[in-house]
């Protein structure tokens, strides 16, 4: 997994960068990574401290393993003065909110770069996240994946529904959770999305639920807002039992053909025609059960969730 590299990560969990109680224990939240946010959870008058303790919290808690990402603002000032205060050597990435311009992107990307020459820190060691909330957003999805840096595509469901004027329900979300796993795979990036409204907080079955149809989407991941959704994401998206070991089956045959020196252009397996594309899914799925595997033992993002109340 390159620095940068989010496609084996299942969760990533919004934290307010001005709530010490809440980072004091984010470690232990169980999810795959953080999101240190200094948007939407911070009111205007308490941003400059979250931006003075950002660097102290960067730091200690990317020596705890974790993968660290940092939600600046919207506008060009406000996202300048976040960069200033989050560019250490333990970020990972920066969440753009409401991008729908690659040049949005592309102006972050080239002050990151002064930055990261600025402090010694190697070029592109930070990638970008550009969070979907507009309707305006999907018809630019393309350009945006590909824009400089970005390594993953996220949907912002509350605003894209505020955006639209309508409920955020499964029937207004699904789609564009269909066009950024789309846009995303095209790109070779992740993309963290569900068909679900994110303020849902006590009905994991629902929860599980849409992480499972992002899932059949080709989304990778799902940001969450509480560590009650952290669990209820990892479940849906464990490697199917049935289909990792349908693929073991696929690729044991495949192998045994060509090791008796007749590679198959196809062969039958389980009444199904097997031949390349089928064969490259069956590796495609071993692979994926294997990294989720081994990233669930690496003990970063995997700790017990310690709630800590509520939240």
């Amino acid at each position: 997994m390159t620095g940068t590299d989010l496609t084996a990560r299942r969760s990533l969990l919004f934290v307010p960068a001005g709530d010490e109680r809440l980072l004091a224990g984010a470690h232990r939240r169980g999810a795959d990574g953080l999101i240190l946010d200094l948007e939407d959870s911070v009111p205007e008058s308490g941003k400059e401290a979250a931006r003075r303790e950002l660097p102290g919290h960067v730091d200690r808690l990317a020596s705890e393993g974790q993968y660290l990402v940092v939600r600046t603002g919207s506008a060009r000032e406000d996202w300048e003065k976040d960069l200033r205060a989050a560019l250490r050597p333990g970020l990972r990435a920066v969440m753009l909110p409401k991008a729908e311009r690659p040049e949005q992107l592309a102006g972050m990307a080239a002050f990151l770069r002064v930055l990261e020459e600025e402090r010694g820190l190697p070029d592109g060691s930070v990638g970008l996240i550009a969070l979907i909330e507009s309707p305006a957003a999907l018809f630019a999805l393309t350009a945006l994946a590909r824009a400089p840096r970005v390594c993953a595509l996220a949907f912002g469901s509350e605003d894209f529904s505020l955006a639209l004027g309508v409920a955020p329900t499964p029937g207004v979300l699904t789609e564009p959770c269909r066009w950024i796993a789309l846009a995303a795979s095209a790109a070779g990036i992740a993309s963290f999305a569900l068909p679900l409204s994110l303020a849902l907080l006590d009905r994991p079955d629902a929860l599980a639920d849409a992480a499972r149809q992002a899932r059949e989407l080709g989304v990778t991941g799902a940001l969450c807002v509480h560590p009650k959704q952290v669990a209820a994401i990892h479940a849906a998206r464990a490697p199917d039992e049935a289909g990792t070991a349908w693929a073991r089956r696929v690729t044991t045959a495949w192998d045994a053909a060509r090791a008796g020196g007749h590679p198959p252009g196809a062969l039958r397996v389980d009444g199904q025609m097997v031949d390349a594309p089928v064969l490259r899914r069956a590796r495609a799925l071993l692979s994926a059960a294997d990294a989720t595997e081994q990233h669930t033992g690496t003990g970063t993002g995997t700790g017990t969730t310690d709630h800590g109340g509520d939240r």
